[in-house]
């Protein structure tokens, strides 16, 4: 496809601070590459975190790129006739553009193998793929389920929800009590799933149904591939789990909160709003908001 640069322009608004250089009407992009493969019609961006970002703008095969104020616009640029788009965070754009204009989206339907129970409440423009299964649940508009996902019975999923294959929404958890023999008895879950609008969750994920109230994941979640939510979580807005991490039964995530890759929680903790979690840490203490804590047993430190 072939982008104009001033619909790149119009669709970033007021996240764009400027243009440097001059913009035809007939400028455009047609792909996203990596460094080492853009060529002339390329959407180029330089990360913020780099230090040579002037040299890396000015070496550039791309005539457009996502930049930072601090690079100039050269000679060099001039000469090259090249377009900086001027934004604070280059990569944040240049995913929303990516997921706007370049990222193909499977068409609207349900795979002929899936299996539907006849009372699931499906929403509009929803997409069910080979192998799905599910149940007499409730699936918001837009959805995307791929290859293999279990929904079970109960469960409600929100509008816009990604929900990678393999993973399995809505299965018991599994607390349990000891006889006085040692025999096992398992606490029945008679709760559910509730996920919010615009949550993805990765593949090979268990979200595990509540005991006696619902499991909770909140709008704008986003979860890695391989990670076990147990009963009664409660994630708010915004949650980002990176894969591997497990959250045993009961515990509280607040928004905007970010837990990165083999991640334990330990049950009925609370992790605060806007914290951060290392990756590999055991977190056996509740985390105040706003905090870092890394290790085994976790704890805090200064960021």
């Amino acid at each position: 496809m072939k982008l104009l640069v001033k619909d790149i322009v119009s669709f970033l608004g007021e996240d764009l601070q400027g243009v440097k250089g001059a913009v035809c009407d007939t400028d455009y992009v047609d792909n996203v590459a990596d460094a080492s493969h853009t060529n002339a019609t390329t959407l180029d961006w330089i990360n913020k975190s780099k230090q040579d970002k002037q040299q890396i703008a000015e070496s550039s095969a791309a005539k457009v790129i996502l930049a930072t104020p601090e690079v100039v616009y050269s000679e060099q640029l001039d000469a090259q006739a090249k377009i900086l788009l001027i934004v604070d965070n280059p990569r944040k754009e240049i995913a929303k553009i990516i997921d706007k204009f370049f990222l193909e989206k499977p068409l609207s339907g349900i795979h002929s193998s899936a299996v539907v129970d006849k009372e699931a409440k499906i929403g509009r423009d929803v997409f069910i793929a080979a192998g799905c299964v599910i149940g007499k649940c409730v699936i918001g508009d837009g959805c995307i389920i791929n290859a293999n996902v279990v929904v079970y019975d109960g469960c409600i999923l929100g509008n816009n929800c990604l929900i990678q294959a393999g993973t399995v929404i809505g299965t018991d958890g599994l607390g349990c009590m000891r006889e006085k023999d040692g025999s096992l008895i398992k606490f029945p879950h008679l709760g559910s799933v509730k996920i919010g609008d615009n949550v993805e969750i990765g593949a090979n994920c268990q979200i595990a149904k509540g005991v006696l109230s619902d499991t909770v994941i909140g709008n704008g979640c986003k979860i890695n591939g391989l990670c076990f939510i147990a009963h009664n979580c409660v994630l708010e807005e915004n949650v980002w789990i990176t894969g591997d991490t497990m959250l045993c039964g009961t515990v509280h995530v607040g928004r905007n909160a970010t837990l990165f890759s083999n991640v334990i929680v330990r049950d009925q903790r609370q992790i605060g709003e806007g914290a951060t979690i290392g990756m590999g840490a055991v977190v056996t203490k509740h985390v105040p908001a706003g905090e870092t804590w890394v290790g085994n047993p976790a704890k805090k430190i200064e960021k």
